[in-house]
């Protein structure tokens, strides 16, 4: 596959692209969910995906793949659907996520076209939607989005948000038909159209109409900015652009009045309008293409099932109120504090505090919000408080919009100056022509062509199009930018913190020895995968990725194990593991060390088994079981991220200072920070999201904070720029600046190194554009710029200044 290598350690995953360390020569994925995706398209016959996705990155498959996804809300959304139907079809919008490449759109329409009861299907790659059609009564929707989810693709209810991209492009559609309409009626006057020509006046007529058109419909939208911005006092670069553009109209239309070609502008109007939307959607195209590959939110953070006098109905979890009760489906997210119902639970409270070990709750206990439950069936809860009072709530609240950019403000001083100085040449200019000659009509065009050639036609093509190419060599490593002001408060940066659990930590512990699972036999080793493969507990999603590394087809060919009824024999005691019953009637568990099931018969030896003898196994974290015989334990560890030490001492040298802020035991930061070369004065443990935030606020208002928990949602609020490797819940990708899909942190460092390479293309365009505005100024303070070489020279600079963006952003070539 294409591949782009950072370094020659590196290789680029045969599935999704991302650059990767491989642990041995013949390692060709960068997680086991990309290699279970990439059997599973082989497998099926949809090879014509790669062929399509060619050289574009997906995002990494991850862990999700491996366990089925939480469709509940397909019930609800299939039922509104049917129900509207209309000539038996229906039809309903959905969030997507994952999708990136043409590829992408294809297999999403090949699944959907194998499905039972399809209709039509329309993906909107670009505003991460899906519009799906089909016979009702005969589809399952729950089914399907399951089945997307297997290849990386989420689906979610649709949430409605337009990204503003639609009237964008309409706008920047019709600027591009009225300039090349100015265009083409001014072309024949340059090259010598004779005055008594008949059609010359209709010629002149419709590239006045033109442009007028294109200042009214497509000029206003720089215009009303500019006025918004004078108005309290602030300066961008919208402000010289609508200056500009009014100038060189005015004076087009009194030339055209008055039969002076020298003051007709006109065609300079249009083009002009146009380059500069051209760029300012590029810019807005690149930010919305990322956070359009994300679902905008979690569905199991949307609603809940609320069951009151014995009905039950789903219900806005903005709406949950003290005292309702509600069930709580396998993989949700409590949203309030509240009392169990349920005779006992297992939930893990990661997400909220970054403690990594999954606790168990019995009946009547309170659950905290924000707690995931890791169980196989849905728990009952009774609402402790409201959804407003609810920390939860306050967590996934949106985030403060920075206001304070040092960009802006260095951008606004510079304008200053640089609309100062042109205001003055323009009037001394125009006011000597007119003391000296006489001639308004001269006098005139030396003003208005000092606005017009002035106007930062160049920048405000260049620093999108640097935009666009950094972001687009951050994505080739699978980083993603979310928001255009973020480059600017980047240089600002001087300290990196970090969480701890996800982010410098992988997501999941990792097996200590996982040649144990080599040694099973096949039996044995297929019940293990049954066992962990719909299991939520990290320790089971651990074996499940390590299974599925080293024999993918369990990952594939594994389904639950159902009795003679076809009912589920997989059963989970919360807090104690799980087991089942295989098809020779032997109970297969796998759970605490100390826990046997009250099933089986007895007296079975691992030998007479056919299994390895478990001597030497009684330190173990999970164990498991045939028959209540032990057959092989399992040890963990929590990791690092592979190139963690690496990137951290790089960060070092280069002046960052490093902190640790984690809810996480004392214990277990300072073993990691010292792993790490963290001095423990810098590595706080125990905080909750409230006191990570004030850290923030105290000791690091120059930070970038990279987090992955609901915990670290304040903490991003107070830091100046905010980032996340976490993307499931997309609590944090709301919020984030920039999010990245990598088991390392080397796409971090990637960013650093981008804004420095984008701030050089910017300021060598600054350099080249301040010395063309010299240039073109004195010529028209001569007197000898006119319609013509205008015209010739604004695109001709606008090239200039691109090639010198893309010699400082060039993307890497795919090897």
């Amino acid at each position: 596959m294409p591949a782009a290598t950072a370094t020659a350690t590196e290789r680029a995953c045969d599935h999704c692209g991302t650059a990767f360390v491989p642990e041995n020569a013949t390692e060709r994925f960068c997680c086991a969910g990309c290699r279970f995706v990439h059997d599973l398209i082989t497998s099926e016959g949809l090879g014509k995906f790669y062929e399509l996705k060619g050289d574009d990155r997906l995002l990494p498959a991850g862990t999700a793949v491996l366990v089925p996804a939480p469709v509940g809300w397909a019930a609800d959304t299939l039922a509104t659907a049917e129900a509207a139907a209309e000539n038996g079809l229906a039809k309903a919008r959905l969030d997507l996520q994952g999708v990136t490449c043409m590829g992408c759109v294809w297999l999403i329409e090949a699944v959907f076209a194998r499905s039972t009861g399809n209709a039509r299907i329309l993906v909107n790659a670009q505003r991460g939607e899906i519009t799906l059609s089909w016979i009702a009564g005969q589809f399952d929707l729950a089914g399907f989005a399951s089945r997307l989810a297997h290849f990386g693709y989420r689906l979610a209810p649709w949430t409605g948000r337009s990204d503003g991209l639609s009237a964008s492009g309409l706008r920047l559609g019709l600027a591009g038909g009225l300039a090349m309409n100015a265009m083409a009626f001014t072309l024949p006057r340059y090259l010598g159209m004779d005055q008594g020509f008949a059609l010359s006046g209709v010629f002149e007529l419709v590239a006045a109409a033109s442009a007028t058109l294109s200042l009214l419909a497509c000029g206003s939208y720089f215009i009303s900015r500019a006025w918004s911005a004078v108005r309290v006092g602030r300066l961008h670069l919208d402000v010289p652009i609508a200056a500009g553009l009014v100038a060189a109209w005015l004076g087009s239309v009194v030339g055209w009045l008055h039969g002076h070609d020298r003051l007709l502008y006109f065609d300079f109007v249009a083009t002009f309008i146009f380059l500069m939307l051209l760029g300012r959607r590029l810019q807005e195209a690149s930010v919305t293409r990322n956070r359009a590959r994300l679902l905008r939110a979690d569905p199991l953070l949307q609603s809940v099932t609320v069951h009151t006098d014995g009905t039950s109905a789903p219900q806005p979890v903005s709406s949950l109120l003290h005292g309702q009760e509600l069930s709580l489906p396998p993989a949700g997210v409590v949203p309030v504090n509240a009392e169990l119902l349920s005779p006992r639970a297992s939930l893990s409270l990661e997400w909220i505090n970054g403690e990594a070990t999954p606790r168990t709750w019995e009946a009547g206990a309170v659950i905290p919000a924000g707690a995931v439950s890791l169980g196989r069936e849905e728990i009952r809860l009774r609402a402790r408080e409201d959804w407003t009072d609810s920390l939860l709530a306050r967590l996934s609240s949106p985030a403060t919009e920075t206001t304070d950019d040092p960009a802006a403000r260095w951008l606004d001083r510079l304008l200053r100056v640089y609309l100062s100085i042109v205001l003055v040449l323009a009037t001394v200019g125009g006011a000597l022509w007119w003391q000296l000659g006489g001639d308004w009509s001269r006098a005139l065009q030396v003003f208005i062509s000092v606005l017009v050639v002035s106007c930062p036609c160049a920048l405000g093509v260049a620093v999108p199009m640097a935009h666009e190419l950094a972001v687009a060599r951050l994505r080739r490593i699978g980083l993603f930018v979310r928001r255009a002001d973020l480059w600017g408060r980047l240089r600002l940066v001087r300290r990196l913190v970090f969480d701890k659990t996800g982010t410098l930590t992988l997501e999941t512990p990792q097996l200590n020895d996982p040649a144990a699972l080599d040694r099973l036999s096949p039996p044995a080793r297929h019940a293990l995968a049954v066992l962990v493969r719909e299991s939520r507990h990290p320790l089971a999603a651990s074996l499940r990725q390590a299974l599925a590394s080293r024999y993918p087809e369990s990952a594939s060919t594994v389904r639950p194990s159902c009795d003679t009824a076809g009912r589920s024999s997989l059963h989970e005691v919360p807090g104690l593991g799980v087991h089942f019953t295989d098809t020779h009637g032997a109970v297969w568990s796998l759970g605490r060390p100390d826990w046997i099931p009250d099933h089986g018969p007895e007296g079975v030896s691992p030998a007479s088994a056919g299994l390895p003898d478990p001597a030497g196994q009684e330190d173990t974290d999970t164990l498991l079981r045939c028959d209540g015989v032990p057959v092989a334990g399992f040890r963990f560890h929590e990791a690092a991220r592979p190139d963690a030490a690496t990137e951290l001492d790089a960060f070092r040298q280069h002046g960052f200072a490093l902190d640790i802020l984690s809810g996480d035991r004392p214990e277990k930061v300072q073993a990691l920070a010292a792993t790490l070369g963290i001095p423990a004065a810098h590595a706080q443990a125990r905080l909750s999201p409230e006191d990570k935030a004030r850290w923030i606020e105290s000791h690091a208002p120059d930070a970038l904070f990279l987090g992955d928990g609901a915990n670290d949602s304040l903490a991003f609020d107070a830091a100046l720029v905010r980032g996340t490797p976490a993307v499931e819940r997309g609590l944090l990708a709301e919020k984030a600046d920039f999010y990245f899909l990598s088991r390392g942190l080397h796409p971090v460092s990637e960013l650093f190194a981008v804004a420095r390479a984008r701030r050089r293309a910017v300021l060598s365009a600054f350099t080249f554009a301040l010395a063309y505005n010299l240039a073109v100024v004195a010529v028209s303070l001569a007197g000898h710029m006119s319609p013509l070489l205008a015209a010739i020279l604004m695109p001709l600079s606008s090239v200039v200044t691109l090639l010198i963006v893309s010699a400082h952003l060039r993307l890497p070539r795919p090897a």
